[in-house]
């Protein structure tokens, strides 16, 4: 792959790399080390893609994929969070960081699908075939989820 290939690869994808990497992490300085790991991924395997949609769903399947294995590692669950988390991730009102905080302390298995429905926009067959899953288990880990959030965030109370 040429430079200027790989240049153009990485602004279409760094963004939301980042953001599935931060989402695992909850640490800049270690989403920005697993975005690195991703890229450098892509210029070892350099795998054909078949348009933007397969560009981006491999990207964000290799980014999750890096980040649950370092996640793994005994020392990573011995570390603290960075007290300065998300500051580097853009939000216009206080509400929204709040959800994403939330989204953030989700179990990996309803955070994924939650983040990729409602950040990414992808939808649950997307997201389905992305985690090589049935679309009614994305649809129920969406749902538990998004219950999970209401109890948290207070969304009973607003019901009533």
């Amino acid at each position: 792959m040429a430079k200027e290939e790989f240049e153009a690869l990485y602004h279409r994808n760094a963004d939301h790399v980042y953001r599935v990497c931060y989402m695992f992490m909850k640490n800049p300085s270690e989403a920005e080390d697993s975005l690195q790991d991703t890229f450098l991924r892509a210029m070892e395997k350099a795998p054909p893609f078949k348009g933007e949609d397969h560009e981006k769903g491999w990207f964000i399947v290799t980014a999750s994929n890096i980040c649950k294995n370092k996640l793994k590692y005994w020392f990573r669950k011995k570390r603290t969070g960075d007290n300065d988390r998300l500051e580097q991730i853009k939000h216009q009102d206080r509400y929204e960081f709040e959800v994403f905080d939330e989204i953030l302390n989700l179990p990996v298995k309803y955070k994924t699908p939650i983040y990729l429905y409602y950040y990414e926009g992808y939808s649950s067959v997307e997201i389905a075939k992305l985690q090589e899953t049935k679309e009614t288990t994305v649809r129920s880990q969406l749902a538990r989820g998004r219950k999970m959030l209401k109890k948290t965030l207070g969304g009973e109370e607003c019901e009533k």
